[in-house]
């Protein structure tokens, strides 16, 4: 089979990592779409529509094929539908342990008839026999060897592979709720108890004096420190010192915070709050469970997978390191990574573990295997969200109200591997102040390893835990001061230029006091007493509460690094290549509209999950971001082939702001060196008299789109196909590829292009051009185009964010207020939302519907954060195989108000406003407000979730 010249995989690149040749192959449905008959190319561009002179999406512009039932997502796909595979699809299923705390000693399948039996069961054996390994990111015991004790409920212990759907479903039928298949002997520790904790960090501030811009101490100021570990618990130890070295000086620190705290409540000048609350765990709840699909084909050597995963760029050097030992050892020499869409994915496909197992059972398989879990599978083996246990304490000064102390110890149940644990457990704790200052803080957040199921990266990063509590805090601190909680916001809200808990000053605007401000003139706040009386008068029976949150979440990573192509067509299309997977966020329709800021009109076709294309630009990654010191920088930034980070994932909140940074850089280019220029040759040709005179066209700021044409200064509008022909028949720029870092603050270097040099917010450059060479004389220009079809400008004076900004932890926010009303049934606690309002300062928006549509879905997910989703931990709970949503609930179309939901998007401030990342934001506030109008309904605090019907029926009785 002749890989690179199949007729399916044209659009193919290639690039090697260690030795295999691997492609990537984005986007499935788009060959499925092309031989659709009930699909013509008119109707798929009904996406986009033309109002007031300008392009406007109509829908999203996968939208036609969802509603035509194409195959879209990974899970839609099997064997027979890939071109080139065998056509009789086999199938793959685990078995996984219940119980961790016996020694597991192995199971037997004697019972199973002949025709539901194995052709291959793997088992630990296996794997250590052909040394198979897991990639370092997962940890170990990929299977669980006879003879030990599980780490986790749900840990894997042999997969079994069928050759035909009959065997599979007959034997997964038999095996998959049999409580007495796995044989287990003695009792053991659990083996949790005996691990270290994945992560501790500490965030202690004290302001400067007066407020003063410069900290006294703060870990931007002077650096993080770290405990040391005893019998598996954090131990911060040393000697509290003002003068001595970080960790001194922080324990110094902390020890004063907490004799002021002491003193001020003795002497009664502040009032301190002290809470302790608890969140639950949490399953992302996506549509679509994980599923896999691959085949070895060993005639040509060739390793295939379909994959549903927010990183495939990371899932694809990961296979190729696990297929570089076992059974395949030297017999692959391709890879080949379909990643089409994967449904929902909220962080629950970001680094899951799962498709590792879908690359295990290929290994052994005799054909193409289909690993795909069922909605039980996905609640026992899927990523969680972690519980928090907040032990937190607010002191306020009783006289100005404002905020004096923050202290809080965190506990975040990790789950059975490591996954993001540290990273999220960092972002909860830095997230804990909110919209608020506070001038001394102490914050130490620790996650642990616990039995159980993996927990992960979804559902707000940890941030919905810590401000809940925050917004908890205000609510009864508000309370006890006999205050308005709006009063007590106002007097408290972070200020633009003023530092968080980590000393670092957030970037941009700050707008929350104008949020708090419309939300307390909203007349659901002002009548809030006349209506509970009202309403209760007339509802016998049911109790009315009002109820506000807000919140800030953080956006990225402090280590992003998007990459994005776009090609100009000489007929004037526009294709869009980023690395973003498609997973309900709408990144494919909004980077399709980004585009139209400088080339005036929609990319006709944006292609996602690219992968391999990025080699063009032949970059290198050597250091982790995260810890790098800054000499370290200095010395590997002299290298124009070097960057801190060559590729991210897809996570939630990146595309919007860090996606589009590359995506616009990329067209303006276009448009500056490509059209512009293409449009001014034009005019000077046809409509000037031009050898008498100057058109003063000088300036490419003086162009403008209409209906998208371009005109400037007078001159008549020019569609762009008559500008591409023209950049094209000139050689001028009609395809820039770029990559970007940001690490808090955008990297930027110079780049010369057409003899002029610019200075751009990019690492890396990489440009085509026509095929004419009409300008500025450069003949050999063409011959520059020798990476992959493009010219690598070699990039100078390069100025990366410096390296002690990965002490500000996170310097992005956006924020979002909520504001519900609600009616408690007193016969069975259940709550009934009767309105909602949300406020949120999204920046720059893209796609207005698409925000709209953030907003009700975050709406959705935070009422059933508050109210109704639920999993126990350990035996009870997700890990034990028996939970679905027949027990999980969630919220239904009669629980989110769906006739009384209203937002407010705030109007950016001016057109160079960046666009924000809201993805996960819209939900946080909704919980905070559920709970404080539930108390407000019942007179009863809750301080640990969800609140369900049953629990506040209890509270009330």
């Amino acid at each position: 089979m002749d890989i690179p010249n199949a007729s399916r995989r044209s659009f193919i690149k290639q690039c090697v990592i260690g030795g295999v040749a691997v492609y990537s192959a984005p986007l499935l449905w788009e060959m499925s779409r092309a031989n659709a008959s009930i699909i013509s190319p008119e109707l798929a561009a009904q996406w986009q529509t033309q109002a007031k002179g300008q392009s406007k999406p109509k829908f999203r512009n996968d939208g036609i094929a969802k509603v035509t039932g194409q195959k879209v997502y990974g899970r839609d796909y099997r064997a027979m539908d890939m071109a080139g595979w065998p056509k009789q699809q086999g199938y793959a299923f685990i078995l996984r342990a219940a119980d961790a705390s016996h020694i597991y000693q192995g199971f037997s399948l004697e019972h199973l008839p002949a025709s539901a039996k194995p052709y291959k069961v793997i088992t630990a054996a296996d794997l250590a026999r052909d040394k198979v390994k897991l990639p370092e990111f997962y940890g170990d015991n990929m299977l669980l060897p006879e003879g030990q004790t599980a780490a986790y409920l749900g840990h894997a212990v042999a997969i079994l592979l069928f050759d035909n759907f009959h065997a599979f479903k007959q034997a997964k039928s038999l095996l998959q709720f049999d409580n007495a298949l796995l044989r287990y002997g003695e009792k053991t520790p659990f083996v949790s108890d005996t691990k270290d904790p994945y992560a501790s960090w500490r965030l202690i501030r004290v302001e400067g004096e007066n407020g003063d811009r410069e900290d006294v101490y703060s870990p931007l100021h002077d650096g993080l420190f770290f405990p040391n570990i005893k019998n598996h618990q954090p131990e911060w130890s040393g000697d509290p010192s003002a003068k001595g070295t970080v960790s001194e000086r922080g324990l110094f620190y902390a020890g004063e915070i907490e004799k002021q705290i002491e003193s001020a409540k003795e002497s009664q000048q502040w009032q301190v709050l002290e809470r302790e609350y608890r969140t639950q765990i949490i399953d992302p709840m996506m549509m679509e469970p994980e599923a896999f699909n691959g085949w070895f084909d060993a005639s040509s050597q060739t390793f295939h997978t379909v994959i549903t995963s927010q990183s495939p760029q990371d899932f694809q050097e990961m296979a190729v390191h696990m297929l570089s030992s076992g059974p395949l050892a030297e017999k692959v020499k391709n890879l080949v990574v379909h990643s089409p869409y994967i449904g929902g994915g909220f962080g629950a496909k970001d680094h899951s573990i799962f498709p590792y197992y879908g690359v295990l059972a290929t290994i052994y398989a005799n054909g193409p295997v289909r690993l795909a879990n069922d909605r039980f599978e996905q609640f026992q083996s899927g990523l969680k969200r972690h519980p928090f246990i907040m032990k937190s304490r607010l002191a306020v000064d009783k006289a100005t109200l404002k905020i004096q102390a923050l202290t809080s110890q965190m506990t975040v149940d990790g789950g059975g591997r490591v996954n993001f644990s540290p990273s999220v457990t960092s972002v909860g704790a830095t997230a804990m102040q909110s919209i608020y200052y506070t001038p001394r803080n102490d914050i130490i957040a620790t996650s642990y390893a616990s039995r159980n199921p993996d927990a992960g990266s979804m559902r707000g990063y940890g941030t919905l835990q810590s401000m809940t509590a925050m917004e908890g805090m205000i609510h009864e601190i508000a309370a006890e001061l006999n205050v308005d909680p709006f009063k007590l916001r106002a007097a408290n809200v972070m200020e633009s230029g003023q530092r968080n808990t980590q000393g670092a000053i957030p970037n941009g605007t700050l707008r929350y006091r104008e949020m708090l401000d419309m939300a307390e003139q909203a007349p659901v706040w002002q009548n809030r007493a006349a209506t509970k009386a009202n309403y209760e008068a007339k509802n016998p029976g049911m109790r009315y509460g009002v109820g506000f949150g807000i919140a800030t979440k953080d956006y990225g990573t402090g280590a992003a690094a998007p990459s994005a192509a776009i090609r100009l067509a000489k007929d004037g299309k526009i294709t869009l290549e980023i690395g973003f997977i498609e997973m309900g966020t709408g990144t494919q329709t909004s980077q399709a509209v980004v585009v139209s800021e400088s080339l005036g009109n929609f990319a006709h076709e944006v292609k996602l999950a690219e992968i391999d294309i990025w080699d063009a630009m032949q970059l290198v990654q050597t250091d982790n971001p995260y810890i790098i010191s800054q000499q370290r920088q200095d010395e590997m930034a002299a290298n124009p082939r070097w960057t801190p980070v060559k590729a991210m994932a897809s996570s939630a909140s990146m595309s919007a702001y860090y996606q589009s940074h590359v995506t616009r850089i990329a067209a303006d280019i276009i448009y500056r060196h490509g059209l512009w220029p293409a449009a001014v040759s034009i005019w000077n040709e046809l409509y000037f008299n031009t050898p008498m005179g100057a058109t003063n066209l000088n300036d490419s700021r003086d162009g403008r789109w209409t209906d998208g044409k371009l005109t400037a200064m007078g001159f008549p509008p020019l569609s762009i196909d008559i500008l591409a022909k023209r950049a094209h028949d000139l050689g001028l720029v009609v395809g820039v590829m770029g990559h970007a870092f940001n690490r808090w603050a955008w990297a930027e270097a110079d780049f010369e292009i057409f003899g002029t040099k610019e200075r751009i917010a990019l690492d890396a450059l990489a440009l085509q051009y026509g095929e004419g060479d009409k300008y500025h004389g450069s003949a050999d220009r063409k011959a520059r185009m020798s990476s992959n079809g493009y010219h690598l400008i070699d990039r100078q004076a390069m100025s990366y964010p410096k390296a002690e900004l990965n002490n500000a932890m996170v310097t992005y926010y956006a924020p979002c207020a909520t504001l519900v009303e609600i009616a408690v049934n007193e016969g069975n606690g259940e709550v009934s939302l009767l309105s909602s309002h949300t406020w949120l300062e999204a920046g720059k928006v893209i796609v207005n519907e698409l925000v709209e549509g953030q907003i009700q879905g975050g709406l959705a997910m935070g009422i059933g954060h508050a109210l109704h989703e639920e999993l126990p931990p350990f035996e009870a709970g997700a890990g034990n195989g028996t939970w679905n949503i027949n027990r999980y609930k969630v919220p239904l179309a009669r629980h989110v108000g769906v006739w009384s939901q209203q937002h407010t998007i705030l109007p950016q401030l001016s057109e160079t406003d960046p666009s924000r990342g809201i993805a996960e934001v819209v939900m946080i506030p909704v919980v905070s407000a559920l709970v404080e109008a539930v108390y407000q309904a019942t007179a009863v605090r809750f301080y640990e979730l969800p609140m369900t019907a049953k629990k506040i029926k209890e509270a009330m009785a």
